[in-house]
């Protein structure tokens, strides 16, 4: 009987300190003490594998959370500052360890999610002894350790897309971390903003936290991230000059003056010269190389431009980045970007984490008729397809009584020829202008080489009042790469977006970003020489196909439950050429990345006259030939 009273004694006093623990305060520790002490960086996911070591401003950015006066905090940052690993991820770990509660991190789209819990979550908490022991692995039998969900004592880590409406307003939890939230929809499911939605979730708790963070990707008056970052406290990471021990912000241009702090050389040809790049100090202007910037952001700190608001606000650039020297490289980026609207755009977003600050648009026929040149070629006849090709997609436009397919050609860096345009005159409610254009896309177009080039993918729109035409057209002719697409003109989709077969044909049926490619495609028509992104139009052009191309203008209007968007309207009452740009860049794009980025190689191989042995044996576009990679290959030999 006496070992029987022991025994619950015993029992007792354990179920005691299992409730004391599930109550008790967390351990008085910051999260970067925790990461330092507890996170090893497996290899393949950081430039620094091994026992965690964070940067100076990386320490304050995770201990905010920390702060019981805190409660939502943002982040405006580029890319290559450590965010993801050293900030966002870190929170989670210490919320799983030391402080757990039920913690939702949201990505843009449902895939964003999977992939970040398959890439950067999963390998985390394989390589944290501390984070193991507390998520049980992942059995048939249990489903707490999935991609997008982590049950551990306390409470859980839910992985939600910002395109699901059902996932992010499914749980109440006090940890909301936005990650990327440029990339969010205006709107998810009809039921409003999602950061609002997943804000609501938080609303029960009255020690909730809330990190928002992304590099900004929208235009400036439209960026969901710096609207949220102004609204802050602002705070910039100052450090101090080796020379003079002035604290100032690492700035592209200063926040003032408008001068450039990133001073460099330039020789006779124009390129950066490596040596002369440096950072000119605000106070005692001399000249930092870049050799003392590791000892400089040791020895920063954070600097509030407006202390005492309630949200806490961070701001990177990638003057800031310390996995090597880079600023010679960012000084060779910007010279290179001043004649590529696209590549400036990009620098700013991506390096300087700023929004890019959209000039007014006009682009008018006679503007692209200067720009209209003959493709040279033999005895000073015309090449069907010019040196400098490597591909070519094709893309039809359907109207009501007539079929419009355009042919383009692909080289280095998506530099781009307009190759063919030709239109099918009839009711495309009839077999028989189908067949016309079927002909005409099954032709081969002759290299300034000697070879023959068909064409390796075709988009034909569905969009119109013949959708199941189109989708018997493409049905049987799918081997081919003819595909189907429809635009969605919302702002911040991606160009191609994953295709689906829910239709009545089960054909692949592509959505496209086409306000996304309407901006590429009029910033690559103002790059002034051939290059990358540059658009090439032959003489032979029409004014009528040139007056298509230029038949939209890009404004800002309020829409009632949106807001001020930017939007295309048409300024001309025929627009086949633009939609024929976009479905057929669109084409290009689902060919895959590995060929476009082999576009130059696939050039230089067209450029090579045909073997005479092989002269008129012709491949099949779609077929692979060889051990080349990706669906190149339409050249007959």
């Amino acid at each position: 009987m006496l070992g029987t009273h022991a025994t619950a004694a015993e029992h007792f006093k354990a179920v005691i300190k299992r409730v004391y623990g599930a109550y008790a305060p967390p351990p008085d520790i910051l999260v970067s003490e925790w990461a330092r002490r507890n996170r090893v960086l497996p290899k393949g996911t950081t430039a620094r594998p091994g026992p965690f070591r964070p940067e100076q401003f990386q320490i304050e950015m995770m201990d905010v959370v920390c702060d019981p006066n805190v409660h939502e905090i943002v982040v405006k940052k580029p890319t290559q500052v450590g965010y993801s690993d050293a900030v966002l991820n870190n929170i989670i770990g210490y919320y799983i360890d030391v402080d757990p509660r039920p913690i939702m991190l949201v990505q843009p789209t449902i895939d964003n999610a999977k992939d970040y819990g398959k890439k950067r979550i999963s390998p985390m908490i394989e390589s944290t002894p501390s984070l193991k022991a507390k998520i049980r692995p992942a059995t048939a039998r249990r489903s707490g350790n999935t991609l997008q969900l982590k049950e551990f004592p306390g409470g859980f880590l839910k992985l939600a897309g910002a395109n699901s409406g059902t996932g992010l307003r499914s749980d109440p939890v006090p940890i909301v971390l936005l990650d990327e939230t440029e990339g969010y929809p205006a709107d998810v499911d009809g039921e409003g903003d999602p950061v609002e939605i997943a804000k609501r979730r938080t609303d029960q708790f009255t020690d909730f936290k809330i990190v928002e963070g992304s590099t900004p990707a929208k235009p400036k008056g439209f960026s969901r991230i710096e609207k949220r970052f102004e609204a802050s406290d602002q705070r910039f990471f100052h450090v101090p000059c080796p020379f003079c021990g002035r604290m100032q912000g690492l700035f592209w241009r200063d926040p003032e003056t408008r001068t450039h702090r990133l001073v460099y050389q330039l020789d006779g040809a124009g390129q950066v010269i490596p040596s002369t790049v440096g950072y000119q100090c605000i106070e005692c202007a001399k000249l930092i190389p870049e050799r003392h910037k590791q000892q400089m952001l040791d020895a920063g700190r954070w600097v509030a431009t407006f202390p005492g608001r309630a949200l806490v606000g961070f701001a990177l650039n990638a003057l800031y980045s310390p996995w090597r020297d880079i600023w010679a490289d960012l000084a060779v980026e910007w010279v290179e970007a001043q004649r590529n609207p696209e590549k400036l755009k990009a620098f700013i977003n991506l390096r300087l984490g700023e929004t890019w600050e959209e000039q007014g648009f006009s682009l008018e026929p006679h503007d692209l008729r200067r720009r209209c040149e003959k493709y040279s070629g033999d005895d000073d006849v015309q090449a069907e397809v010019p040196k400098g090709v490597g591909l070519l997609t094709a893309a039809v436009d359907v109207q009501d009584d007539r079929l419009v397919a355009v042919v383009k050609g692909w080289g280095a860096e998506e530099e781009s020829w307009l190759i063919a345009h030709e239109e099918f005159f009839g009711d495309p409610g009839q077999q028989q202008v189908w067949n016309e254009a079927d002909e005409f896309l099954r032709n081969t177009w002759k290299h300034v080489s000697g070879r023959m080039m068909a064409i390796a993918a075709v988009f034909v729109d569905s969009g119109g009042h013949h959708t199941d035409e189109v989708y018997k057209f493409v049905k049987g002719r799918q081997q081919r790469r003819i595909f189907t697409c429809k635009g969605s003109s919302e702002s911040g989709k991606e160009i191609l977006q994953k295709f689906t077969q829910n239709n009545s044909y089960r054909v692949r049926l592509y959505m496209i970003g086409t306000d996304t490619a309407k901006d590429r495609i009029f910033s690559r028509l103002q790059i002034p020489a051939p290059g990358a992104g540059y658009i090439h139009l032959p003489s032979w052009a029409e004014d009528e196909y040139l007056e298509q191309l230029t038949s939209e203008k890009r404004v800002t209007r309020y829409r009632r439950g949106r807001g001020m968007v930017r939007e295309y309207i048409k300024t001309r009452a025929r627009n086949e050429a633009l939609d024929c740009e976009v479905y057929a860049l669109a084409a290009l794009y689902s060919l895959g990345n590995m060929t476009v980025r082999r576009l130059g190689e696939l050039a230089e191989e067209a450029n090579e006259p045909p073997d005479p042995k092989q002269e008129g044996r012709t491949k099949e576009p779609g077929a692979r030939a060889g051990n080349r990679s990706g669906w190149v290959d339409g050249w007959k030999d």
